[in-house]
């Protein structure tokens, strides 16, 4: 009768906290730039508000942002819920927090003492890079709510200072990762920060729905038009290749009277597609070498002079797969991580788009391939990876190989939904629309290649 009781108190617990939440979250949303307060010059000494133009910031100056208010940071410290996020004030925070004991004071940046404090703030490092991919999921579903708009707010953050900002974080971030689930929200947050375009599909895919209801709100969902839209929506949701860039002209010839709008949106998105398409081995090549990933950059150089093979993808996953490995291992010294992250993001774009345009592959090499690119993505721990990768080796065929893959999709899928949790069920008791969070990490990763792959197997 006791764990009866206690269950029923927990219970309630979590559905009061919950609650509560959402009234904090709705008195954020009452305020006009909503988490943040004023905008504000930092220096090194302190900082100076933004409106007082006359006045420098004490020290040297670091950077021009905005950081939470008192609303936003009251939610952070009773819930553990963070919303206001930026490179920028989110640093000088965990400089704050783990340096000083003071993290919304003023103090000189000391990033070697927030590097050796990296295992004391592991666990506040892995839930405030949950918040933050999650709070950008909201903006990108609910682009016109008071949260997105915040974010717009002049002054709030200038992207010169989130640029370089975003390494430090992800230096500090990967320092103190102490298990494998806290990697794939780095990788996501990295993905859709200003150091990589690699997020180029979340965003193709979020506005052409966005598109195909403002169309089918004022043409009807009877209009030839707006079913057609649908098609290509769907084509960009599920299985996207670069096929949908010639469907999208052919669409806008067909329909040269589609209200300008929308029109001109769907053109952005056909940009975004090519721009994602576009990505070559040069580019990865060039990383590499910055990253100081030789075996990569001969790889990359591999296929710029011979093109791109079943044999130089295996090798090219593989080695992806040992960065991911170096990363988590802290086996990369403190500066170059965020390259290495970086490098990860943008080649794993690369052999996605490589191997997602494979129509009938044969052989095990593309499915030993994407093994290793989920793995390097995130979406598997190391044991997992192992364990399938034995398993598709030691297939009796390619058919037999290709139905591991289907237990590969949804421990994978298990893995996103635990390195989001308990964070994902705060946003979930807010916007149920975060339901989508999911389903739309998974089509833009190498899970969804994986599905393609072991589809088309003959």
């Amino acid at each position: 009768m006791k764990s009866v009781f206690l269950v029923l108190a927990l219970t309630f617990g979590l559905s009061a906290q919950a609650s509560d939440l959402k009234d904090s979250f709705k008195k954020l949303e009452g305020i006009t730039k909503g988490p943040f307060e004023l905008n504000y010059l930092q220096g090194t000494k302190g900082r100076t508000a933004l409106r007082d133009s006359s006045k420098s910031p004490p020290g040297v100056f670091l950077f021009q942002a905005a950081y939470r208010n008192s609303t936003a940071r009251g939610m952070a410290d009773e819930y553990g819920f963070f919303t206001g996020n930026l490179f920028t004030t989110n640093y000088y925070e965990l400089t704050g927090r783990f340096v000083y004991n003071d993290p919304y004071g003023n103090f000189a940046l000391d990033h070697k003492a927030l590097a050796s404090a990296a295992a004391k703030a592991s666990d506040f490092i892995a839930n405030i890079t949950r918040n933050w991919v999650l709070e950008r999921s909201y903006v990108s579903i609910l682009p016109h709510s008071r949260l997105a708009r915040a974010f717009n707010v002049r002054g709030i953050s200038g992207a010169e200072f989130e640029y370089e900002y975003a390494t430090y974080y992800f230096n500090i971030g990967l320092t103190a990762i102490s298990e494998d689930f806290q990697f794939l929200p780095l990788f996501l947050l990295a993905k859709s920060s200003p150091l990589t375009d690699a997020a180029a599909l979340d965003r193709a895919r979020n506005m052409i729905t966005q598109i195909f209801e403002a169309a089918r709100a004022q043409y009807g969902e009877s209009n030839s038009l707006v079913r057609e839209l649908y098609a290509i929506r769907n084509a960009i949701h599920n299985q996207v290749s670069a096929d949908v860039i010639s469907r999208i002209s052919s669409y806008l010839k067909k329909y040269p009277k589609i209200e300008s709008n929308l029109r001109a949106n769907i053109v952005k998105v056909q940009e975004i597609l090519v721009s994602y398409y576009n990505i070559n081995s040069k580019e990865i090549e060039r990383l590499a070498k910055e990253s100081g990933q030789q075996e990569i950059q001969k790889i990359a150089q591999e296929i710029g002079d011979k093109g791109y093979s079943n044999e130089r993808g295996l090798k090219l996953s593989n080695a992806l797969a040992n960065v991911r490995i170096l990363l988590t291992e802290k086996k990369i010294v403190y500066e170059n991580q965020t390259k290495n992250l970086i490098l990860l993001a943008a080649a794993s774009q690369y052999l996605n788009k490589e191997l997602s345009t494979l129509k009938s592959p044969t052989g095990k090499e593309p499915l030993l391939a994407v093994v290793n690119l989920v793995f390097a993505e995130g979406y598997l721990i190391r044991d997992n990876w192992e364990y399938f990768k034995s398993e598709v080796s030691g297939a009796s065929s390619t058919g037999a190989a290709a139905a591991v893959i289907s237990d590969l999709i949804e421990i994978g899928t298990d893995t996103l939904n635990q390195a989001f949790e308990p964070t994902l069920s705060q946003w979930l008791s807010i916007e149920p629309k975060l339901q989508y969070f999911v389903d739309n990490t998974m089509k833009a990763s190498a899970l969804n290649t994986a599905a393609h792959l072991a589809k088309n197997v003959k």
